[in-house]
């Protein structure tokens, strides 16, 4: 993720309100206000050579990867507004990143978090077992350690630590569902790759007198959990006074009032209204007490992590983060309620028993209960048993339960339900029927998907490293070479007339879709595809870029090498063509060091280059952007419009393969 500027690119683009560290243009020191003008003036494209540089930029030095981490983990917070608006929690991690790198270790983040469901099986979730809200936590998360990576060169880790039997007994959870949980949410960590995540039991922090505790059983496990527990409870400190942190400590005081606001619903008993109030309210005290001698245990344990917390906070002492996306205006834990999907894959978490069954269906996995997913007809494939699974941060992945069935021939599959679904949830691939590497196969269902688009040498484009000498007659395409992240027909150019001059000019010819099938795959790890879903990017900007101020902007570039094309007056967003909601339209800026092929620059026509770099990294977060592993045999069709798209670099030795059809 590139490192975004932490001041504002455009004065006039400042929020009225400031809260903390809000870069304010009118309330600044003069200095500070020269300063910024300064870096605008630099910024504007009028001031600035088109020119695309052979040498690449000088390595970061510690604070820059010090700063991008911080933009990272910022980005993250469940109060997120700004990249330049950094709370006291991260500003003071700061030191604690530097000090990481400095020594070369992994930055670790340490997240006191997934106990156990709920103990309300009735009414708030599905069972006693992690589901999908917990499937897309922990691949939220381990995005959010991928970006630090990114951000700073160096590896990063975090651990999760239950704190189940800090609490279950206090809400009638036994000890062995609490064990049960936990190891289910490992095997799930590890059948999703997601080695960025680590697990820690809480007699991890109880000091030396466990540590040969290497490993456990279950048995030994439930025996010794009374004695864990009489070890928490010694870490609380003397004289501490709960009632008063409640009046006097603004964090502990909004955890008060949320855990009164949870036993509400939790307790699944039946208490007149003062009696259940009193009693929430003790209880609530107690667990207060077990999360301070919990975080003070934490504490000593991991003296130089970066603390994160799942709790909404005033982000002085805790960076608090959403622990998955959701529409939800106060942000719902996995464990607390179940996902609930629209056709689009967009999540909502909700208390089971709201959920309507005349709209929604229950998706199961493996004989489990995962998930509600809104009903459609896109769902029903002729007869075909096949099963739907979203893809993290967008997409869809439709199986055939009998592979290898004759029945589920690519010649079977209704090609306009795929197509909409991926104007919905791109991009959708399909994984598991037979005949897709077939060349007549492949191509006939093409003309089922749409209008084909054929290029000058054929219907189908073999992209392939073909080994070709850069020149004037040679593209990256058919290279082992990472691309920009762009849409297709960027440099294909058609004429129109501008509606409001008259006169004409060109602009990009893009089909709406790609229509892909893969011969031959990379190995794991190697030769990406990325997908950027436009959908995800408008709904993390930062709210001084909000998609309206965006839909304004225009850009244009200028290439070299085998296309020799520009491109002007360029807007940034355009509506779909069917769904009318906004579509980023952009060209990753290219710059000679990076390509043996061709290059480009790109800049903004009415606006800050500063946004350059912002659209890039929104483009390329992770909670943004997939990363795509082929199967040999993968049919993929994603919709050009909504979802822009790049490869990384594979391996020269790799014979990664893939056929590509346009689609109008």
């Amino acid at each position: 993720m590139p490192f975004i500027p932490q001041e504002p690119a455009e004065a006039e683009l400042q929020p009225e309100s400031v809260k903390r560290g809000v870069v304010d243009l009118e309330s600044k020191k003069p200095e500070a206000r020269e300063k910024m003008n300064m870096l605008l003036k630099q910024s504007d494209p009028k001031n600035r050579p088109r020119e695309l540089s052979d040498e690449p930029p000088p390595p970061k030095t510690i604070e820059d990867k010090v700063a991008a981490a911080a933009v990272v983990l910022n980005r993250y917070r469940i109060e997120y507004k700004n990249d330049w608006d950094i709370p006291q929690s991260i500003i003071s991690s700061k030191e604690l990143i530097k000090g990481f790198i400095d020594r070369n270790e992994s930055i670790e983040l340490i997240l006191p978090a997934f106990p156990f469901k709920s103990s309300n099986k009735s009414t708030k979730v599905l069972g006693s077992l992690p589901d999908e809200a917990e499937r897309v936590s922990l691949q939220h998360l381990n995005g959010l350690c991928e970006s630090v990576k990114e951000a700073t060169e160096n590896d990063c880790h975090l651990t999760i630590i239950s704190d189940g039997i800090a609490y279950n007994d206090l809400l009638n959870v036994s000890d062995s569902e609490v064990w049960t949980y936990g190891q289910t949410l490992r095997s799930m960590a590890q059948e999703l790759g997601c080695s960025n995540i680590r697990f820690s039991r809480m007699y991890e922090l109880l000091g030396s007198e466990y540590s040969h505790l290497t490993t456990l059983t279950e048995e030994q496990y439930l025996e010794l959990v009374p004695e864990f527990r009489k070890g928490l409870e010694r870490n609380l400190p003397d004289g501490y006074n709960v009632s008063e942190e409640i009046s006097n400590n603004a964090d502990v005081n909004a955890t008060y009032c949320g855990y009164k606001k949870f036993l509400d619903t939790e307790r699944d008993v039946k208490l007149g209204r003062s009696r259940a109030d009193k009693e929430n309210a003790d209880l609530a005290k107690r667990m207060l007490n077990r999360g301070k001698a919990f975080a003070e245990a934490i504490k000593k344990r991991f003296p130089v992590s970066v603390r994160l917390s799942i709790h909404p906070s005033t982000d002085v002492n805790k960076i608090s983060i959403a622990l998955l996306p959701q529409d939800n205006e106060v942000p719902m834990t996995p464990w607390h309620g179940v996902v609930v999907r629209k056709v689009d894959g967009t999540i909502t978490m909700m208390h089971a028993y709201k959920v309507q069954a005349v709209s929604h269906e229950l998706v199961y996995q493996n004989g489990r209960p995962m998930y509600f997913r809104e009903r459609s007809d896109l769902f029903s494939w002729n007869g075909k048993d096949v099963d739907f699974e979203y893809l993290y941060p967008t997409g869809l992945i439709v199986r055939p339960r009998d592979i290898g069935s004759a029945k589920n021939a690519l010649c079977t599959v209704d090609m306009q339900k795929v197509r909409k679904l991926s104007e919905l949830c791109s991009p959708v691939c399909l994984r598991g029927f037979t005949d897709t590497t077939d060349r007549r196969a492949f191509t006939a269902k093409a003309y089922d998907l749409g209008e084909v688009l054929p290029w000058e040498f054929g219907v189908i484009q073999e992209v392939k490293d073909k080994g070709g000498k850069p020149g004037r007659t040679t593209n990256s395409v058919q290279s082992r070479e990472a691309m920009p992240m762009h849409f297709d027909g960027v440099f294909k150019l058609k004429t129109v007339i501008d509606e409001q001059t008259g006169e004409e000019k060109q602009v990009s010819d893009a089909p709406l879709f790609q229509y892909f099938v893969c011969q031959a795959a990379a190995p794991a790890g190697d030769g990406y595809t990325l997908f950027a879903s436009s959908n995800r990017f408008v709904n993390y900007l930062p709210q001084s870029y909000d998609i309206k101020k965006l839909s304004k902007i225009r850009w244009s570039s200028h290439s070299h090498g085998y296309f020799q094309i520009d491109l002007t007056n360029t807007p940034l967003i355009e509506p779909h063509p069917s769904l009318g909601t906004p579509c980023v339209r952009w060209l990753q800026p290219w710059p000679r060091w990076k390509t043996a092929y061709n290059s480009h620059d790109v800049s903004i026509d009415n606006g800050s280059q500063n946004l350059v770099s912002l659209i890039d990294s929104i483009l390329f977060d992770r909670r943004v952007c997939l990363y795509f592993t082929w199967e040999k045999g993968d049919i993929v069709v994603s919709d050009n419009y909504s979802t822009l798209h790049t490869r990384t670099a594979f391996r020269g030795n790799v014979d990664r393969e893939l056929w590509r059809i346009h689609i109008g």
